[in-house]
C-alpha cells in the first residue's frame, strides 16, 4: 500500500492530507468536487495496482459543524476504532458550540464491554477489591489512554458497566448488600471516595467532579 496508495498520493495530491492504517485510509479535501475527484482518482489507482476500493466502506463524508451549515447525507466515518460526527463542544467561558471531533465508536465500546462480561467479576468472591484492581486496571488504563485520548465522555458508557459488575460482585461477596442494587451502589461510592486511584476511571472522573459542575470533558 506504500507504493500504490501513499507514494501516490503524496506526488498526485500534495495538498490533501491522509492518513493510512493497513488498508483503511481517510483523505481530507477542500470541497465535495474535489473530494469526487480524489476519490474516482483512487479509485482507479488501486484497480492499476490490481486491487479494489471497498464498495460500501468508501464514501465521501461533510464534516458537519458550526461553520459548516450545509446538509449532505454522510456526516460521519469511523477510522481506527473512532467515530468521527458533529459532537457537542465547549469553548472559552463556557460557550456551547458543535465541534467536528472522534470519540470510541459503538464497536469499540461494544468489545470492551464484552471483555468486561467475559471477566465474570461477579464470580471472583474470594478476591478483595484491591486484588480485582490489580487484576484489570492494567486494561481500564490502556482503554483510557487509547480511546480517552479524544471525547472522554463517551468511554463512561463502558466504566459505567465495569462498575455495575463490581456493584454485583459486592453483592454476592458481602451478605448485607445481598439483593440490594442500592446499598451495593452506596457502597461503590464510598469506596471511590476512599480509594479514587483503585481503578483508573474512578480518578479520572472523580477528578472530573471535584473540578466543580462547570467543567466538561471533551
Amino acid at each position: 500500500m506504500h507504493y500504490a496508495f501513499d507514494a501516490w498520493m503524496q506526488r498526485s495530491y500534495l495538498g490533501c492530507p491522509f492518513a493510512r492504517y493497513a488498508d483503511d485510509a481517510v483523505v481530507h479535501c477542500r470541497s465535495e468536487r474535489q473530494a469526487c475527484e480524489v476519490m474516482t482518482a483512487i479509485k482507479e489507482r488501486l484497480e492499476a495496482c490490481l486491487l479494489t476500493m471497498h464498495p460500501e466502506k468508501s464514501k465521501i463524508v461533510y464534516c458537519k459543524d458550526s461553520n459548516r451549515k450545509a446538509t449532505y447525507p454522510t456526516t460521519q466515518f469511523t477510522f481506527l476504532g473512532f467515530t468521527f460526527r458533529p459532537r457537542k463542544a465547549w469553548g472559552n467561558q463556557g460557550r456551547v458550540f458543535t465541534s467536528f471531533l472522534p470519540g470510541a465508536s459503538k464497536e469499540a465500546q461494544k468489545r470492551m464491554r464484552q471483555q468486561t462480561r467475559s471477566w465474570n467479576i461477579q464470580r471472583q468472591t474470594p478476591a478483595s477489591l484491591l486484588e480485582l484492581s490489580q487484576q484489570y486496571n492494567a486494561v481500564l488504563r490502556g482503554w483510557w489512554n487509547y480511546y480517552g485520548a479524544f471525547y472522554k465522555t463517551v468511554m463512561r458508557k463502558v466504566f459505567n458497566h465495569f462498575d455495575l459488575k463490581l456493584q454485583r460482585w459486592a453483592r454476592q461477596k458481602y451478605k448485607p448488600l445481598a439483593g440490594h442494587k442500592r446499598r451495593s451502589a452506596d457502597w461503590l461510592n464510598r469506596m471511590k471516595k476512599a480509594c479514587p486511584s483503585l481503578f483508573v476511571h474512578w480518578h479520572v472522573y472523580g477528578n472530573e467532579a471535584r473540578l466543580g459542575n462547570g467543567s466538561r470533558m471533551s
